[in-house]
């Protein structure tokens, strides 16, 4: 018996030796068999990509080196050649890696700069791709005229010197890649196809590309709830003054740059463009009101609804119904309207109403292109007046600081500008400078408060959503633009929901004074405030979308003016002292 155990116990110790050794080969085959499959999986195939490439709309540079990366990987790296062009091979692997960045860098920049364009791997081994890069200075907030003084000379004609090209102030910030913050209109919805197979055309009023991506278009009647009707898909870009075409399947006999599944009422709606999500992003453009369409045809074929000018898609008289034909359609896709903005701007001159200097306000019924901005002396003696221009975001606003202060007397001046259109405009004032200081100022009259209407009172800032408890603590602000003081008791405010609030008898505001009042109810997620005087509008607020916690909505500056969203901004709070 004990040789027969012995004999089980060898038997046994055999078979799980057999079995650890079988389970090594497998643990071993199966580890051999991944590595393969790593392998098979990171095999690097040869890519090329060859175009163009330009820095701020210009060709780059001879010894300008372009680098592909993918991830933080360097996967190629070229020099462009003497013609501008480049031809560069970049090694990736496809199974595993997708999307490639292209950076570029100069003799003269401190850090390499990414290029607008983002590619996939493409199918083929060969890829034109044009780059484009846009460089410049993010701390950059003073445009600089650096413009000749005026000359000494007899005037020949009616034409004002002609103005050399605007140079950027120096900077000793390292150039890094131009994050673009949108402002309103700098991408309009240009064109609506309502009818039956339908498509959005957005159009870039930019001197730059600009991404698009993760933006929404809203259809609804206009507040931040509206449903979403686009998200408009990862990596889009619309080039500097191009278009951007959302349509539906077969809608077009040309190819768009997004399909989607339009729904479109046919009786209006009101559309709108954000740059983000609804409810936390910024409205960058609005087309239509409550009711009908402002143009196009629901017929047999349909026509679209073209805009006119860049600005105010909430205007009726900015749109017209197309009469275009292109990609199969009565419209103009991805086209120049049928009927293009030949307007110039009308241009208003008045001096800084709360400046110490020589400032001059300008202020455009639309928005300009601020580098064509100049401002002469016209007369025996003319030329440019040098100087400095601080514009507000929606270029549609600017204020013009002279380098000399004006001498005393009346100065004929002129006044020149582009639009996004290209459409010019010249207008000459008479702009009258005093010299407060040259005699003893007289005693000022006692100057009794009038209780008659002035639009020189304006909705100022406005606190929705105050740090803590909201209620008894949001703050809307009246501000005195006028040289004379204001009885404004018995004036009401009012919200988008219709709660009023009625300011109390016997209360004035003073010259460039305040008035601060927590009566009326401000809504987080957005609404606005709407000022009565016997019963007239006198002014309204920002159409606001959203409110930071301890942050206001505001004018740029007291009192600046233009009818326009872009007047406005958020941030820390500037209130005055309570009335």
């Amino acid at each position: 018996m004990p040789d027969q155990y012995a004999m089980i116990a060898r038997d046994t110790r055999r078979i799980g030796i057999i079995i650890c050794i079988a389970t090594v080969m497998v643990i071993v085959i199966v580890a051999f068999a991944n590595h393969l499959n790593r392998e098979a999986g990171a095999q690097i195939d040869s890519f090329r990509f060859y175009g163009n490439l330009s820095i701020n709309k210009a060709p780059a540079p001879e010894h300008t080196t372009i680098l592909a990366k993918i991830g933080d990987r360097t996967c190629g790296a070229t020099e462009i050649t003497t013609s501008g062009t480049y031809d560069l091979e970049v090694f990736a692997s496809p199974g595993t890696e997708k999307y490639v960045s292209f950076w570029v860098t100069t003799s003269s920049m401190e850090s390499a700069v990414q290029a607008d364009q983002k590619r996939t791997l493409p199918g083929t081994r060969k890829c034109l791709l044009d780059l484009t890069v846009e460089i410049c200075d993010s701390d950059l907030d003073r445009v600089a005229l650096h413009t000749m003084a005026p000359v000494a000379a007899a005037r020949t004609d009616a034409v004002a010197t002609p103005a050399p090209t605007p140079t950027p102030i120096p900077s000793q910030t390292p150039l890094t890649r131009h994050t673009h913050d949108p402002m309103l209109w700098d991408v309009v919805i240009g064109e609506v196809m309502w009818d039956e197979a339908e498509y959005i055309e957005l159009y870039n009023t930019l001197d730059r590309t600009i991404s698009i991506e993760n933006w929404t278009i809203t259809r609804g009647d206009g507040t931040a709830n509206d449903s979403i009707e686009v998200t408009i898909k990862p990596g889009a870009i619309i080039p500097s003054h191009g278009y951007y075409l959302i349509a539906e399947r077969g809608a077009l006999t040309c190819e768009p740059d997004q399909i989607a599944n339009l729904t479109l009422k046919n009786d209006g709606e009101v559309l709108q463009l954000f740059d983000g999500f609804p409810q936390v992003s910024k409205r960058i453009d609005v087309v239509n009101r409550d009711g009908s369409w402002f143009a196009g045809k629901n017929d047999d074929v349909g026509q679209s609804m073209e805009r006119i000018s860049l600005e105010n898609g909430a205007n009726p008289d900015n749109w017209y119904t197309s009469l275009g034909y292109e990609c199969g359609r009565i419209g103009t896709p991805g086209k120049e309207n049928s009927i293009p903005d030949r307007t110039p701007p009308e241009i208003m001159l008045f001096s800084n109403p709360i400046g110490t200097n020589d400032d001059i306000v300008i202020s455009f019924d639309e928005r300009i292109d601020i580098s064509t901005l100049r401002i002469s002396v016209i007369g025996p003696y003319h030329g440019l007046i040098p100087g400095s221009i601080i514009c507000n975001d929606d270029m549609r606003g600017a204020l013009f600081d002279p380098d000399n202060p004006l001498q005393t007397g009346q100065h004929s001046v002129r006044v020149t500008c582009r639009d996004p259109s290209d459409n010019f405009r010249d207008q000459d004032f008479l702009l009258m400078v005093v010299d407060l200081c040259a005699a003893e100022p007289e005693p000022s009259p006692t100057h009794t408060p009038t209780p008659a209407f002035t639009a020189r009172i304006v909705i100022n800032e406005l606190m929705p959503n105050p740090i803590g408890a909201d209620r008894g603590n949001e703050t809307t602000e009246l501000y005195n633009c006028g040289d004379e003081p204001v009885d404004i008791g018995g004036w009401v405010l009012r919200n988008e929901d219709g709660n009023t609030h009625e300011i109390p008898p016997g209360t004035t505001i003073e010259v460039h004074g305040y008035y601060l009042t927590k009566g009326i109810q401000l809504d987080n997620s957005g609404g606005q405030v709407l000022l009565y005087h016997d019963g007239e509008v006198v002014d309204r607020s920002i159409a606001y979308m959203r409110s930071t916690e301890g942050l206001s909505w505001q004018r740029r500056t007291d009192g600046f003016d233009t009818d326009s969203d872009g007047d406005w901004v958020e941030r820390k709070h500037t209130f005055g002292v309570f009335a």
